[in-house]
């Protein structure tokens, strides 16, 4: 990870300590100035004041004014001198200021009030600044008049000047001075942080081999001992944490019942493969949303309730067993949910009820007549050759519809249990469907049916031809009962686009519900069960011709036509 210059605390540090250094350098650099500036001008000013008095004592002997003048001249000063009105009396031919340029009313009431005025400034008729010293003239403690030293500031300034460029020089040199010496000391307080901080870094991404070097037994060293030791700790509590992990891992992924975790928010903390495959989720983040939404009520339920709960979900025609726990950590804090798929189980203990249910309406009703009509005849009941014909008829066909219960149910069982062994060749289907409606003729003249066959040529088929012959009997059987008088049944064949072979039974019957498709090929399962028992048939036949259609690897369904009737198909796979 680059840290930007500007954000590193090495910069910050060596700026923090360079601008504290140049300010105390500029203020200290300013400050010595000016007390020179002022140490210079108080020199100059002491001098003109004693220089003043002596030419005031000189006039007050009676000196010669015109001497006076001619004294000024080695003082490096221009002398005015002026009497109690202000009036000037006296001053050098080439400086001749106006009194009311040089001194204010109130300046001029100090002078006579015995005071030392003295003023740096610009004054209008002259054209440089000048340092004027006024002091008063006084005779037996009576101030008659002024004495006004003028004197040039440029010397002044000049040498004040050259002070402030070596003041300025040093200064110089005192910030470069500073400022590495600043980033030297930044350096040697930064450089254990940035080692620690690439430690950190690759604690971050899990190696917590890299140390950190001690280079001063200060704070810093303290603090980079204890990182060190922070290192080490978490390297054994992380591998703890692992194995711990590996171990639940194993064990996940080891059970056959699927296991998800829920926070305190509903949201997935954990789920196992089995539980993403029981749910259909391909991430834990896009679980689907009606096993989620039942699990869900299920959690608001438990944290009401604080206690196990077990909930039934459907999903996807899979029948999943839920059994919920929370995780208890000073209240619900999450919850832990196992999944059974208990689908098979399910179905097997609706298929026993429905099979015995089913087979004792499909018993009951045949052997109610073969009891009836055999005690009729034992009790002597029938007393013409004729009746008695009819009841033994009556009782030799549902001895048959009982035969043929057995045997599709043994057929089915067999079927299903993976016991019935297929005899696969390779034959024509059109041939075979060709011969069957052959042997079905007589049946569909008898109702007017006519037989549409639309046989499309198609490659040899490798499977079981009996088997075959069966599903083919029973479907078009089937097309038979439901078709009406005069009506027609279309056989059709064709090569689908996945390379399987396509067949069609199409009838002009009534059709079927939609809603009741897909269970017609459940075992004793009929569309009309009023007219059942006319139409006969055991409600085995669709079950049976999807056994063996999917035993042979292929697959059925079933649709209504726009054009009314039904249509049953199924495709068989026809490679070896």
């Amino acid at each position: 990870m680059k840290i930007k210059i500007k954000n590193s605390i090495l910069w910050k540090l060596w700026a923090f300590i360079s601008l504290i250094s140049i300010v105390a350098i500029i203020f200290s650099g300013l400050i010595l100035s000016k007390f020179f500036e002022d140490f210079y001008f108080r020199i100059k000013e002491n001098e003109l004041i004693n220089e003043g008095q002596q030419l005031i004592s000189l006039i007050l002997r009676g000196s010669n004014v015109e001497e006076f003048i001619d004294i000024t001249k080695f003082i490096n000063a221009n002398a005015v001198l002026i009497d109690k009105r202000g009036t000037i009396l006296v001053c050098p031919k080439y400086f001749h200021p106006k009194m009311g340029m040089i001194l204010d009313k109130n300046e001029l009431n100090s002078i006579l009030n015995g005071k030392i005025l003295v003023k740096r400034n610009f004054f209008r008729g002259v054209e440089n600044p000048m340092l004027m010293v006024a002091l008063p003239v006084a005779t037996d403690g009576n101030v008659i008049g002024g004495l006004l030293l003028f004197s040039p500031m440029a010397s002044l300034s000049s040498s004040v000047w050259e002070i402030r460029k070596l003041i300025l020089l040093s200064a110089f040199f005192a910030i470069l001075l500073s400022s590495g010496t600043s980033l030297v000391f930044s350096k040697s307080i930064t450089k254990p942080l940035l080692l620690m901080k690439e430690a950190a870094e690759e604690m971050a991404k899990g190696n917590f081999d890299k140390k950190v070097e001690i280079i001063e037994d200060d704070e810093v060293g303290t603090l980079a001992r204890t990182m060190n030791f922070l290192s080490d700790a978490l390297k054994q509590n992380l591998n703890a944490l692992s194995k711990e992990k590996d171990q639940l891992k194993s064990i996940l992924l080891g059970m056959t019942d699927g296991v998800i975790t829920f926070d305190e928010n509903n949201n997935i903390v954990m789920a196992n493969s089995q539980a993403m495959e029981l749910l259909n989720i391909k991430e834990k983040e896009n679980a689907g949303e009606e096993a989620l939404q039942i699990l869900k009520n299920a959690l608001f339920r438990l944290y009401d309730l604080k206690e196990n709960i077990v909930e039934e979900i459907n999903l996807d025609g899979k029948i999943i067993l839920a059994k919920v726990s929370p995780l208890l950590n000073d209240g619900v804090k999450g919850a832990v949910v196992v999944l059974q798929d208990v689908t098979k189980e399910k179905k097997l203990e609706n298929l026993r009820r429905e099979f015995v249910a089913n087979v004792s309406h499909e018993l009951r009703t045949p052997l109610t007549y073969i009891q009836g009509y055999s005690e009729a005849i034992l009790d002597g009941m029938v007393e013409d050759k004729e009746t008695l014909n009819n009841y033994i008829n009556i009782i030799l066909e549902e001895t048959l519809r009982l035969k043929r219960l057995v045997n599709d149910l043994l057929d089915l069982s067999l079927m299903e249990n993976g016991q019935g062994t297929l005899k696969k060749d390779k034959f024509s289907i059109n041939r075979l469907i060709e011969r069957v409606v052959q042997k079905m003729h007589n049946l569909a003249a008898q109702k007017g049916v006519k037989f549409i066959l639309d046989l499309r040529e198609t490659p040899l088929l490798f499977a079981d031809e009996d088997r075959i012959e069966q599903v083919l009997i029973n479907l078009i059987d089937n097309a038979l009962r439901y078709s009406p008088e005069g009506g027609e049944i279309i056989i059709s064949t064709e090569l689908g686009d996945d390379g399987d072979i396509r067949v069609g039974v199409k009838d002009k019957g009534p059709g079927i519900p939609e809603d009741e498709l897909p269970f017609i090929w459940e075992r004793f399962y009929k569309v009309d069960k009023s007219r059942a028992r006319q139409k006969g048939g055991t409600g085995l036949g669709l079950a049976i011709v999807k056994s063996i259609i999917e035993n042979h690897g292929g697959r059925v369904w079933a649709s209504n036509d726009e054009k009314g009737g039904s249509v049953f198909y199924f495709s068989l796979p026809c490679g070896e």
